[in-house]
């Protein structure tokens, strides 16, 4: 039960990741290659947030406030919103795709090796570890009791962050936006500044990827630059890809096969005699086969786009 407990927490935090990530690229249309980024700035800065000031040697780090998760969270939120409108004024105003994911790959990896050279900041390449659990102290219950208890909290807070990516979808603004991602110029005829739109499409996922983030940081109880790699980034690509591009309910349909099912049943691969490490590269193969198939009978997503229909014509007046 602790397993599934653990499985069923991890999928929770990655739909929230996702439907950060359908902001920005399934609204948008932005190929956002650092999404990850903006995740593990968000835990990092919720970690220093509640962490504190005081830790055994060798470990160093900025702030240290020990305050509050919600704090904590929100805090993460606002910085990772804040990094998004940094690149995005720069990286977007070109408005090509493939403009804007070059310079998020790249910022990536810049931070990166910014967070692993300067120790002061995060613990260096050694990372975060010991970050409390939420609320804990306050409950004061044992560790199975807790899990439930953090399970319960990422899905009151995974409902929050759909019912608000579900209605921005279907605002005006939504509509619009998806509009650009269909043709730029063409939204930008009817008045649309296509530039602001994206932008903030870019800082509003950006802001769930970082609270993501922080709940992620907070179930592991560690963090480190390995923990944000470009896999992260593409295993929610490929949450979205199969469960249905700018479809909430397909991006969290998509999260459970992918990061729930798939995921989890390939990790009781049985060890090959003499290649200790073909199990985890096979489970990576079959992982990417199982969603192959899945996209050849369901190319747009098991749970496709919803467009709004046209409507019907008004019947010819008669002529006398």
């Amino acid at each position: 039960m602790a397993y599934i407990i653990s499985v069923a927490t991890s999928t929770a935090i990655f739909a929230i990741m996702a439907l950060g990530l359908n902001v920005t690229w399934g609204f948008g249309g932005l190929l956002n290659l650092g999404f990850f980024m903006f995740v593990g700035v968000g835990a990092y800065v919720s970690a220093v947030i509640t962490l504190p000031g005081a830790m055994p040697p060798y470990t160093s780090y900025i702030l240290g406030l020990s305050m509050p998760f919600p704090v904590g969270a929100l805090t993460a939120m606002l910085v990772a919103g804040l990094l998004a409108l940094l690149i995005g004024s720069v990286a977007l105003r070109r408005l090509r795709a493939d403009y804007f994911a070059i310079v998020t790959l790249v910022v990536t990896a810049i931070l990166a090796q910014v967070v692993n050279d300067q120790r002061t900041l995060f613990n260096g390449s050694i990372g975060l570890y010991g970050l409390p659990q939420p609320f804990a102290d306050i409950l004061n219950t044992d560790a199975d009791t807790y899990s439930y208890f953090f399970l319960g909290m990422c899905m009151v807070i995974l409902v929050a962050v759909f019912w608000f990516t579900r209605r921005l979808q279907w605002s005006p603004y939504g509509r619009a936006l998806r509009a650009m991602r269909e043709d730029d110029r063409a939204a930008m005829a009817f008045g649309r500044n296509a530039y602001v739109y994206k932008l903030k499409a870019l800082v509003i996922g950006s802001a769930i990827g970082g609270l993501g983030g922080a709940l992620a940081a907070h179930f592991v109880g560690v963090w480190t630059t390995e923990s944000w790699t470009i896999g992260e980034a593409l295993l929610i690509f490929a949450c979205i890809f199969l469960g249905g591009t700018a479809n909430n309910f397909g991006v969290v349909l998509g999260t459970i096969i992918t990061a729930g099912l798939f995921q989890e049943l390939t990790r009781f691969l049985p060890q090959i005699p003499g290649y200790p490490d073909a199990a985890a590269a096979l489970r990576w193969v079959i992982i990417g086969f199982l969603l192959i198939i899945v996209l050849y009978v369901r190319p747009r997503g098991i749970i496709p786009e919803r467009h709004d229909r046209d409507p019907a014509p008004l019947p010819a007046a008669s002529t006398l």
